[in-house]
């Protein structure tokens, strides 16, 4: 004992160096084991959010906005994962991936060429960090409608879910799977009723249903020797649709050109009218009505004559 007491004397600095060396060591060694931890848990919350930072879905997406009704847990989980990878490639910058879970009809109709719905649908609403979310907005036969959300990453930008880009995405059976339209468009119907009189041949062939409008495709006939006139678009309410519990959609009949509303002596052709009728639960178009229909030498000449009236039962 008197040795080490001795020994610590002598080289009292020396030990002392040696203590506070260790404790230095082992507070260095506490200190990068931290740091390393630290980096571990951002490196894991890093990669959580590449898979979910996109995506703020309601708790119950699956609930209707409009009905309150829910869709059947037979197909909710599938339907909203569905919606869930759309949109996520949206945002994660991969638009030829989304692409490919359009349906064929709306790639017919409005984005025939994946550099199309780049440019017109997809970097319109997902440049920059996006998220998203969405709730079903209505279920009516079999035909399942999201609202969808999408604004700025919250987290990088400190704004909140109230600036946002609206969507409505409608999920359609493909086979054994599922397809998306999306920007609004819910889906083509096949109609081909057709109704005639003496005057004319009006045949509907099918109809392009949107969220807030439909699109109806008519094969109309002019079985007269004179020219007609199917509207005069005198009014704003001589041409609509009428649904099913007696409610009636005026024809946006400023977006045909005169062409399209006039028909020489047996002249047929094919032209598009669209009907400002928005999609609800278990609505049903039953008719489309035309009660303008004028000669046009007529007409010509007396701009106050009467129109006749057509009705197409759908």
């Amino acid at each position: 004992m008197h040795k080490l007491w001795r020994f610590y004397n002598q080289n009292k600095l020396k030990v002392w160096a040696i203590v506070l060396a260790i404790i230095l060591g082992w507070l260095m060694l506490q200190v990068v084991n931290n740091a390393l931890k630290e980096a571990n848990q951002t490196q894991e919350n890093m990669n959580n959010e590449e898979t979910t930072s996109n995506v703020v879905s309601y708790s119950n997406e699956s609930q209707s906005i409009i009905s309150g009704s829910n869709v059947s847990s037979k197909y909710s989980e599938d339907l909203a994962q569905i919606i869930d990878q759309f949109y996520t490639y949206c945002v994660n910058h991969e638009p030829q991936r989304a692409y490919d879970m359009l349906s064929d009809d709306i790639k017919r109709i409005m984005y025939q060429t994946e550099e199309l719905f780049e440019e017109l649908y997809y970097k319109d609403k997902f440049e920059g960090n996006k998220q998203f979310s969405f709730q079903a907005w209505t279920i009516s036969n079999d035909i399942y409608i999201y609202q969808v959300r999408i604004f700025d990453n919250m987290l990088s930008t400190g704004k909140t879910d109230d600036d946002y880009v609206e969507d409505f995405a409608t999920i359609v059976p493909d086979g054994g799977s599922y397809k998306l339209n999306v920007n609004s468009y819910i889906g083509t119907e096949v109609i081909n009723q057709k109704s005639e009189d003496d005057r004319l041949s009006v045949e509907v062939g099918a109809v392009d249903k949107y969220i807030d409008y439909e699109i109806y495709t008519l094969r109309i006939k002019n079985k007269t020797d004179e020219d007609i006139i199917l509207d005069t678009r005198r009014k704003t309410n001589t041409c609509y649709v009428e649904d099913n519990l007696g409610n009636k959609f005026e024809a946006v009949l400023y977006e045909n050109n005169e062409e399209d509303l006039q028909f020489f002596s047996q002249e047929s052709k094919t032209i598009k009218i669209k009907f400002s009728d928005s999609y609800r639960e278990l609505m049903e178009i039953q008719s489309i009505h035309f009660e303008d229909i004028v000669n046009a030498s007529e007409y010509s000449n007396d701009s106050n004559i009467t129109g006749d009236t057509f009705e197409v039962q759908i």
